[in-house]
């Protein structure tokens, strides 16, 4: 009877444990809030998989657009921009001083999101073994790790003033459009929580 319940909890805990989201900000320089009282801003086209894209999309406009009003735009809404269509994060301040020169805004929001898949149990015990609270061993396997990168630089004085990037994972291999959706979200979300909080 004993191993029944056992095997019962084993059982109930790994499942519960293979569906759930795991989300980390990791340590950035830029740390701080930002001010959106003045400006005009401009978010650049957002690099994801097609599948979660435009869902993604229409968040990141709705959350800023909601906070700036007609301060904000899109790239892909402005036909007069001189910009390269993808911008690498972490810019110097020569590239960020090329975006004030093709765009004339005041901000611009560059948003990255990718994906990986850790399958060796050496990485799962090195990187992310702390960040597990059950047997490091179930991971092993597969583990999906979706990664959003969000940053905003000052184009008038070519700085990066904010900086966040976060990974979210799923123990159980969540392969499925809808899993990694999720993910991505969840990871979007944890951005925005730190950026409105500290903002």
């Amino acid at each position: 009877m004993k191993r029944l319940i056992f095997l019962f909890v084993f059982f109930v805990t790994f499942s519960s444990c293979s569906s759930s989201g795991y989300f980390q900000r990791e340590p950035s320089p830029q740390n701080t809030g930002v001010d959106f009282s003045s400006g005009r801003w401009l978010l650049g086209t957002i690099e994801a998989d097609y599948e979660i894209k435009d869902q993604l999309v229409d968040m990141i406009i709705k959350d800023f657009s909601g906070r700036l009003q007609d301060r904000f735009a899109y790239a892909l809404n402005e036909k007069t921009l001189l910009i390269a269509r993808q911008i690498p994060v972490n810019p110097n301040k020569f590239q960020i001083e090329q975006l004030k020169k093709g765009t004339n805004y005041d901000y611009f929001i560059n948003v990255k999101c990718s994906n990986e898949q850790v399958n060796e149990l050496k990485s799962i015990k090195g990187e992310y073994a702390d960040r597990f609270t059950v047997d490091k061993y179930y991971y092993s396997n597969k583990v999906n790790v979706a990664i959003v990168q969000l940053e905003i630089y000052d184009l008038n004085s070519g700085q990066i003033i904010y900086s966040q990037k976060v990974r979210g994972w799923s123990g159980g291999g969540l392969t499925s459009s809808k899993g990694e959706k999720k993910l991505f979200i969840g990871c979007y979300k944890k951005i925005m929580k730190h950026l409105n909080k500290t903002s």
